[in-house]
Parts: structure tokens; sequence; C-alpha cells
């Protein structure tokens, strides 16, 4: 007897685990997104109803267990006839049999209520996901107004589809990129209309506003393509950009292309950019776990101010680039685990000042180098020693190369070959 109990209550068990992982299969199913569906009423009372009975088909398993478990500890006792009960036993009885149909009601009543729960959350649920479908197609409704505006003709409905796009940015950030593309792709436009610069300059302002270093709203994380676009007296001065930002072919024209103090963190690429405003500032710069690359750009102004910078675990890199302003500054440089290299660049005519200021660091890599590099009618200031400064396999055609010989460098700069009565100071040999 003892043993066909325990197997009772074996597969009382069983069944009972059996019912809870189905009912939590139905609840979360295994597949995501996919979403239970059936008819509202007559669903939500066959569901009512077998709810109810599962729940009391699992107190019942619960309440057979208990009491054949409690049975099997006391070993099976015989119970006395009906007879032998006098009134107050059977009174007792009886309130024990009431409390556990009241038991049963409760059940019923806790059943009851957690599909009343299930149903708010469900309710919940869809009213949420209404109402963000609601506020995804009044963001649609008005990217479509905003874009509408922007291909106007009329150059006031461009301008208020300026600040239309702006404010859609600020507001639907999951496709605030995509804002931003739209008006960078419209600067990438050539058009000749009336009040054309005004509109160009408004994006402009646009952008600037929300990349400032200390913005509340900003867009610095964002990506900004500028491809082929023409700046004239373009002003990034002290604006912050963690994404990419692409300048490719573009032209900044004008008295001063500034970009003094900006920061600039993934990716600053210019390939093929051409930097003709009489001064280019990038004056105190930082660039951080990122890169900058100049491919084939152009520096023909007055003057080229890249001094004062910070590079921290990042490269700088000018590859067949042209320098032809007067003036090339590149001093006082920061490095932290930083690199700038020029390769195949073509200096002419200018003043080059690679003081960078790092006298009494030591540096297992050098923090500045020339690699296949021309330099023509030159004068090099390194400042002290060009301490972390390495020119290799270059050609110097009347040249000048001058430092202080305080603490002088002590890397060589090999296979360089010296024309038109260059020389080089002693500490200079090449290997």
């Amino acid at each position: 007897m003892s043993d066909w109990l325990r197997w009772l209550l074996i597969a009382l068990c069983l069944v009972l685990a059996l019912w809870v992982v189905w009912r939590g299969r139905r609840r979360n199913s295994a597949f995501p997104g996919v979403t239970w569906t059936r008819p509202a009423r007559k669903a939500g009372r066959r569901g009512m109803v077998v709810s109810v009975l599962g729940w009391l088909v699992v107190a019942l398993l619960v309440a057979g267990a208990t009491g054949g478990g409690l049975l099997w500890f006391l070993g099976w006792p015989r119970l006395p006839s009906a007879g032998q009960f006098d009134v107050a036993q059977v009174l007792d009885l009886l309130k024990i049999a009431l409390s556990v149909v009241a038991g049963f009601g409760g059940v019923v009543l806790l059943a009851v209520n957690y599909r009343k729960q299930r149903v708010a959350e469900d309710e919940h649920d869809l009213a949420v996901q209404r109402a963000e479908r609601e506020t995804v197609q009044k963001f649609n409704e008005r990217f479509g107004s905003a874009a509408e505006q922007l291909a106007n003709d009329n150059a006031a409905v461009r301008l208020a589809g300026v600040y239309a796009m702006a404010g859609l940015g600020d507001d639907w950030a999951d496709k605030r990129q995509v804002c931003v593309d739209v008006l960078c792709g419209y600067l990438r436009i050539t058009r000749e209309a009336d009040g054309e610069d005004q509109v160009r300059e408004a994006i402009l302002r646009v952008i600037r506003d929300r990349t400032r270093q200390s913005g509340k709203l900003s867009w610095s994380a964002l990506d900004f393509d500028f491809t082929g676009v023409t700046f004239e007296n373009a002003d990034f001065a002290r604006r912050k950009f963690s994404g990419e930002v692409l300048f490719d072919g573009a032209n900044f024209v004008g008295g001063v292309a500034s970009f003094a103090g900006a920061e600039f963190g993934k990716l600053l690429s210019c390939h093929g950019t051409r930097f003709s405003a009489a001064e280019t500032n990038f004056g105190g710069m930082t660039f951080t776990s990122g890169k900058a690359e100049f491919v084939g750009a152009e520096f023909v102004g007055e003057k080229v101010d890249f001094a004062d910078g910070y590079l921290q675990s990042s490269s700088v890199a000018f590859f067949r680039c042209r320098f032809r302003a007067p003036a090339v500054d590149f001093s006082q440089l920061d490095f932290t685990f930083g690199r700038l290299v020029f390769d195949r660049c073509d200096f002419a005519d200018l003043e080059l000042d690679l003081s960078i200021g790092l006298d009494d660091q030591p540096f297992s890599l050098v923090p500045l180098l020339a690699e296949n590099c021309r330099f023509e009618r030159c004068r090099i200031e390194l400042g002290r020693g060009g301490q972390g400064v390495k020119l290799a396999d270059c050609v110097l055609d009347t040249v000048t190369v001058a430092d202080t010989g305080e603490h002088p460098q002590t890397h060589p700069w090999p296979n360089n070959e010296l024309r038109g009565g260059t020389s080089l100071p002693g500490h200079y040999a090449t290997a």
C-alpha cells in the first residue's frame, strides 16, 4: 500500500510540473515577437473557464498530495466509523469541510483575479504599442512635411524646412541620424537660387548649435557627411564630434577655416580636401581614441596652424598632401600614445615648425614621423634638439634645419637626400 501511494504522489507531482510548464509556454512563446491572438469575447470566456478549472485541479492535486502524505506519515491510521462521532466532533468535521470548500472558493477567486491581471497587462501593452505607433506616424508626417519644405522653390519655405527638420531631429532620437543625413545631403547639392546662402548658413548654424562641447541636447555622437561641400569662413571651433566626420572633396575658402579647440573622436576624414582659406586653424584640437586622415589634401592659404593639439591614443596621418602656405605650425603638440605621420607629402616655400616640445619624455615610438617626403626651400624649426621628430627617406632641397642643440634627440634620420646646400646638425646623423 505504501509503495502504491509513493508512486501516486510522484505521478501527481509530475502532472503538476507538466501543467506549470505548459502554462508558462502558453504565456511566453518560445518564438520572439510572436503574439497569440484569439477572438476577444469567446476566447476570453473560454480562457477564464480553463484557468479556473486548471487552478482547481492544481488545488485538488496539492490537497490530495498533502493529505496522502500526512496519512502515510501517520502510518495509515484506521478512522472510526460514523456512529462513533459525537455531536461536537461532527460539528468540527463540518467546520473542516466548510474550510476546505472556502479554500477551493479562494482558489477560484485567485484564478479570476489572475486572469483579470493578465487582461489588464495585455490591454496596457496594447495601449503602449498603439501610442508608439501613433507617435511614429506623427514623426513620419513631420518628416515628410519638412522634406517637402526643403525641396520648395521659395527660400523662406526652405529655411522653415531646415528648422523643422532640426526640431524633428531633436524630438525623434531613433531617427536623429536620418534627419542629420538629410541636412548634410542638402549641403552637398549644388543649387543656384535666391536666398540659398541663407538656407545653407542656417543648416550649418543648426549643426554648430547642437555640437557644442557643453550643450544639453547634443548631436555630437552622430555622423556628419560633408563630402564635396564648399565652406566659406567655416566655423567649427570648440565643437565636439564623437562619430565620423567626412570632409572628403570639400573646399574651405574665405578668410578663415576654424577648427580651433575642436574635439574629434572616431574619425576625421579629409580625402582630397582643399584648404584654401587665408588661415586654416586646427589649433588646440583634440583627437581621442580615433584617427584623422588627410589624404591628397592641399593647404594653400597663408597660414596653417595645428599648434597645441592633443593626441590621445589616436593617429593623425597626412598622405600625399601638399603644403604651400608660407607658415605651417605643428608646435607644442601633446601626445598620449598618439602619433603624427607625414607620408609622401610635399612642403615648399614655407616655414615649418615641428618643435613639439617633448624634451624630457622617453618614447619607444617616435611620435612625429616624416617618411618619403620632399622639402624644398623650407626652414624647419625643431626646438630643443628635435626630440620626438624623425625624418626618414626624405629629400631636403635648400632646407635650413634649426634647433637649439639642447637635449639632442636619440633617433637618427636615416637615408635622407640633401640637396642645394642643405646640411643637418651633427646629432641628426644618418644611419
